[in-house]
């Protein structure tokens, strides 16, 4: 693909239009900034858990927590302003759940979001990120797609993070998918008339058992079984105190604290959002596990203290797992015949689960200020230590840090609406002080 000199250079240009990157929209467009910016997404329209709208699946939550009622609960893109429009709200109220229907909460996300159409082109996947310089002679990034070339001052990334595929799972076998792809790949499987006398799932999350469940509900599964390394599914801390971690007061807290400081309070707060389930769910499979029991049927099985081993494959056929005890190094085999990873994702950091920076950054890498052990040093406004002019070129990490901002950051929608202030308010100041710049110094795009 050649390169038009001719592209226009966008003041603000936000890749991926997920609750992270709309809840901003809606930030900057309160702030008179919306035609400034424009925002690029790889699917057909407005997803979110489209892979895990499972029936009866619910978004742990509080629902008055959306895209904006925090910082504005008259505003009119509020979840309440949605069910009052589309006149619900007496039926939900009546309903008295804790937290909304997933789905539910997907209908909201994508009302508001229909609202920004004219900004947000979809289809646009980006390959790569660089930065080049404008016919004037002045810098900004080159973001490509399979079929465009985009060029922008600032960017907001806001794609969610990576999935963590764990190295033993990396062979790429079809029967072995994420969680992120749960749905279309079970119908995949389906439409090739695949037997599905055994899937595996591995993990211990809320995910992990939300997706037990519906392969149990599901006909054409005869038998599923459970892989953790813990002793089982664990309840979640669901205590106010311990989530204040979503408060953005915390945010506050967390961020000024050392590296390894960090680092020891995330471990130590992990069983907030990590690892653990709702009380509701863990109900619901002691229940049918007990029903199993009672009628000697082996249709749910857990393997705990568990990790694969490895994973032997034979074409696109069925697989081989070979577990091994992670207490006493005892091994045994399971067959499968597909294996869901509900392993999570990835966060910047050194673990072997982690990642020293975001995949579609590693072409501008060298411009990025980093920490002591390669990660990416970033502002409390979320913005990167960007290498360059003054204000000139910056790029915000819109819901992906979780390293540097605490675990509010963690791909939660609590703080949605105050991290979009945040950044709304610095994109703001930096719009500002380039036309405030002396004529002489000004290059006009």
């Amino acid at each position: 693909m050649s390169t038009p000199q001719n592209i226009p250079v966008q003041p603000v240009l936000g890749i991926g239009f997920g609750p992270a990157n709309l809840s901003t929209a809606i930030a900057v467009q309160d702030r008179g900034l919306l035609e400034h910016c424009h925002f690029i997404e790889r699917s057909p329209g407005f997803q979110w858990q489209n892979e895990q709208m499972l029936a009866g699946a619910d978004i742990q939550n509080n629902p008055f927590r959306d895209l904006v009622m925090p910082r504005d609960p008259g505003h009119e893109y509020t979840f309440i302003r949605y069910l009052y429009d589309r006149g619900d709200l007496t039926s939900y109220l009546h309903y008295n759940a804790k937290f909304a229907l997933r789905n539910e909460y997907n209908g909201y996300l994508n009302w508001v979001a229909s609202h920004f159409d004219d900004h947000v082109t979809y289809r646009q996947e980006v390959r790569d990120v660089t930065v080049v310089q404008d016919p004037a002679g002045a810098e900004c990034f080159e973001v490509r797609t399979l079929d465009r070339i985009w060029r922008a001052r600032h960017l907001l990334l806001g794609t969610g993070r990576s999935p963590n595929i764990p190295e033993e799972f990396g062979a790429g076998s079809p029967r072995v998918f994420h969680a992120s792809r749960y749905l279309s790949s079970m119908a995949r499987l389906s439409d090739e008339r695949a037997a599905l006398r055994t899937v595996a799932v591995v993990g211990s999350s809320q995910s992990a058992i939300e997706i037990v469940l519906n392969l149990l509900g599901r006909p054409d599964v005869e038998r599923v079984v459970s892989i953790q390394r813990g002793i089982g599914f664990r309840l979640k801390d669901t205590s106010p105190f311990s989530r204040r971690v979503f408060l953005p007061e915390f945010i506050d807290y967390f961020h000024p604290l050392p590296l390894e400081t960090k680092k020891s309070l995330r471990a130590q707060l992990r069983a907030v959002n990590y690892g653990a389930c709702d009380q509701d769910v863990i109900e619901r499979l002691t229940t049918v596990q007990r029903d199993y029991a009672q009628r000697g049927s082996d249709r749910f099985a857990l393997a705990p203290f568990s990790r694969v081993h490895a994973v032997d494959a034979d074409g696109d056929g069925p697989l081989t797992l070979t577990l091994a005890d992670i207490n006493n190094g005892s091994t045994s085999t399971l067959g499968a015949d597909a294996v869901v990873l509900a392993t999570g994702y990835r966060d910047f950091g050194t673990d072997a689960d982690d990642e020293q920076c975001h995949p579609l950054l590693r072409s501008v890498r060298d411009r990025i200020g980093v920490h002591s052990d390669g990660t990416p040093r970033v502002h409390r406004d979320y913005s990167l230590d960007f290498a360059g002019p003054d204000d000139e070129l910056s790029i915000y990490l819109n819901g992906l840090c979780e390293a540097s901002h605490g675990m509010g950051d963690a791909g939660a929608l609590a703080v949605l609406s105050t991290r979009a202030d945040d950044i709304a308010e610095s994109l703001g100041a930096r719009l500002s002080a380039r036309r405030r710049a002396p004529a002489g110094l000004l290059r006009v795009s």
